[in-house]
């Protein structure tokens, strides 16, 4: 009686054993991994470059993520995944684009003209033909007027200003 006691005090130590392990390990880091990997790809759209790794129950984010917000909301979807004890994540967040440069604007000859014609109504011996977007200066001009002249021309955008002014 007392060797079938301990044989099953035995046996029943063997099983104890092995099912207190079974559950205290949970699930395994191949599992975990396979998860997480699954919801990365989901997040596609999110990440670029995106990967996990696990070990002993700590995972490991790596990629790029398009902002802020992104990251930080697939963290707290691998914290809540059954099993993971923590996370460290070394994802980066994507800097955001370059801004676009304005284009420059050059205005056309319909719009030039009258520009054109005001700025040298003040300078009665200053002719001026717009064409293709150039202005052709001629005539004579003071000195002292001259640089008045060009600055109220460029503010009129064209896309060159040859000067022909005979200076006095």
């Amino acid at each position: 009686m007392r060797k079938s006691f301990l044989r099953f005090a035995f046996v029943f130590a063997a099983v104890a054993i092995v099912v207190l392990s079974a559950c205290k390990s949970g699930p395994k880091d191949a599992d975990l991994e396979k998860t997480v990997t699954e919801k990365l790809s989901a997040a596609s759209t999110d990440v670029t470059g995106g990967s996990a790794t696990v070990k002993d129950g700590v995972v490991t984010l790596s990629g790029v993520f398009k902002d802020d917000a992104s990251k930080a909301a697939f963290e707290t979807t691998v914290k809540a995944i059954p099993g993971v004890k923590s996370v460290v994540n070394n994802s980066t967040v994507a800097p955001p684009a370059a801004p676009v440069p304005a284009p420059v604007v050059i205005n056309g000859d319909d719009a030039l003209k009258p520009g054109v014609t005001d700025a040298i109504k003040d300078f009665p011996g200053v002719k001026a033909e717009v064409k293709d977007s150039i202005i052709t200066l001629t005539g004579d001009i003071k000195r002292a007027s001259l640089q008045k002249l060009m600055m109220s021309l460029h503010t009129l955008k064209a896309k060159k200003i040859e000067n022909k002014l005979t200076i006095k």
